[in-house]
């Protein structure tokens, strides 16, 4: 088991180069400027992945691509609003404390936030425009899960095939794991640079997981969240997801095939998620075994496998 101190990861990001940075292409979706790439060959089956919370795209070295891209997929990944070369809204400054309310996502209030998750979906389909796709499979991790969701929701149309992975359906009541607790203590952080922080949380995202992270991705994956430098952008991408409230009517209405897949040893959502997940989808779930919240590089051929079974299964176009 790796268990490196934290000073170490953190000293090896200088080795790292930021090539997220690297060869973007643009979308644009409003004022919102979306960076995105695209990978593999271009007649293959189009597959976008979302990112997760402050996630931004590794361009080089991201197992779950490479996995994608041996599968024979053409594979277009993209850094969210508020996360790595996107456009960062500054100007919202920090998100509200408000969205405890019953009310929050639901018909009759909406909250004052910068942005929802419905938001973030029009993003992604500004992303296929540019690329000139007309439809695609989305295959989402966490928040990203959550944002495919309302991809397939709102936009039913562009939806081949909807992949949720270590997300949830935004049913209000499901446990938390021990990650929650370990980030909402400040004895956590104490004493780390920004870095520190963002390297402690990954391990904490981690868990106790069989299949773990290298010190070399968790650096790489640091080094690319780095580029986004407002420390206030990953809270406003969380608020998101708690404005648009407990999704599972309209998981219920998505016509597109879908699966749910989840780690056996996440510490963030427990398998309550993706079990209220699937069932609002009508969706498989399928346990990664020793997955943690993150899919770390060590797994991502076996999720890459599961999502390219069910894509497989489906009738040709």
């Amino acid at each position: 088991m790796l268990r490196t101190s934290i000073n170490a990861m953190a000293a090896a990001l200088c080795l790292v180069p930021c090539l997220a940075q690297e060869g973007a292409s643009w979308a644009v979706n409003g004022e919102i400027k979306i960076a995105y790439w695209t990978q593999g060959p271009e007649d293959g089956p189009p597959l976008v992945l979302v990112n997760g919370q402050g996630a931004a795209t590794r361009v080089d070295g991201d197992a779950l691509v490479e996995a994608f891209v041996a599968e024979g997929f053409h594979v277009i990944t993209f850094d969210n609003r508020d996360s790595g070369r996107s456009t960062l809204l500054r100007d919202a400054g920090p998100p509200s404390d408000m969205l405890d309310s019953p009310a929050a996502g639901s018909d009759d209030e909406k909250p004052d936030v910068a942005y929802d998750l419905s938001d973030m979906a029009d993003d992604a389909i500004a992303v296929l425009d540019a690329a000139g796709i007309e439809q695609a499979h989305f295959v989402g991790h966490s928040l990203g899960g959550m944002i495919a969701q309302m991809v397939a929701i709102d936009h039913p149309d562009r939806v081949l095939s909807m992949v949720s992975v270590s997300a949830t359906s935004g049913e209000t009541g499901l446990p938390y794991g021990p990650a929650l607790a370990a980030l909402s203590d400040p004895a956590t952080f104490a004493d780390m640079d920004v870095v520190a922080m963002q390297v402690r949380a990954y391990r904490i995202f981690e868990g106790e997981a069989h299949h773990r992270m290298a010190d070399s991705e968790v650096a790489a994956r640091v080094a690319a969240d780095m580029v986004a430098d407002d420390p206030h952008a990953a809270n406003r991408q969380a608020t998101a997801a708690t404005a648009t409230g407990d999704r599972r009517k309209r998981l219920q209405k998505i016509p597109a095939p879908a699966l749910v897949l989840h780690g056996s040893d996440d510490p963030w959502f427990p398998i309550e998620h993706a079990e209220s997940t699937a069932s609002a989808l009508g969706a498989p779930l399928v346990i990664v075994d020793g997955m943690g919240h993150i899919i770390a590089d060590a797994v991502a051929a076996a999720v890459a496998a599961q999502v390219a079974d069910l894509i497989r299964s489906l009738p040709p176009l």
